[in-house]
């Protein structure tokens, strides 16, 4: 493909998934049933479009490729390990959720968690090492991912993420989660102020039931 037509088909995608994260992102900030409800037997999650893919590198420097994660679960998260609000919070609901998979004996082969920084140039390898031993207990199942900055922008706008400078160091960015399924799609996108760790695990168990 014609490198201009990958480009402007790129942007169309981007702006389409933008679309529909900000739909998604308002359904929950206003307290929609699905947001904050009890867990459900069967939860319905229905499609809200593709997950564009990425290739970026864990603590370890291998490169790591959504694509690669086809017939998993994956949970996303875009965070950065000095953070003092809402990615500790979110990741501490993360390793929640990771351990009562494993309890049930779904491991790194059935789901996948990426910890994505958005503070590559402060979060070294060895930083975001240490972030990781602090959270989870299984490396396999959650990878701690980082880029440069120039290669890690393009993955944020595909992901309708940004960063916003604070004057006290600290970066203002969305605290969200997107849930993609094993056909790489995004079923669900959780906001902090909404996101129940028993209902994400809720979730993860539904789509894990959809594979053949």
């Amino acid at each position: 493909m014609p490198e201009g037509l990958a480009k402007r088909r790129a942007l169309r995608v981007a702006a389409a998934l933008a679309g529909l994260l900000l739909a998604n992102a308002t359904a929950h900030e206003t307290g929609s049933p699905r947001a904050g409800a009890a867990p459900s037997n069967r939860p319905f999650l229905g499609v809200i479009g593709p997950a564009p893919d990425f290739a970026l590198l864990d603590a370890g420097g291998r490169r790591v490729r959504l694509a690669d994660d086809r017939d998993r679960v994956v949970l996303i998260a875009f965070v950065y390990t000095s953070c003092t609000t809402a990615c500790p919070t979110l990741s501490l609901r993360m390793s929640w959720v990771l351990r009562a998979l494993l309890a049930r004996g779904i491991d790194g082969r059935r789901v996948r968690f990426y910890s994505i920084t958005v503070d590559p140039e402060r979060d070294s390898p060895e930083v975001l090492s240490r972030y990781a031993r602090s959270f989870a207990r299984d490396t396999d199942a959650w990878r701690f991912l980082r880029e440069s900055p120039e290669r890690l922008r393009p993955v944020l706008a595909a992901y309708g993420e940004w960063t916003r400078a604070l004057p006290d160091g600290e970066l203002d960015h969305p605290a969200r989660l997107y849930l993609v399924d094993g056909r790489a799609r995004i079923r669900e996108i959780y906001s902090l102020a909404f996101f129940n760790e028993e209902q994400a695990l809720a979730d993860i168990e539904a789509l894990l039931s959809e594979r053949p």
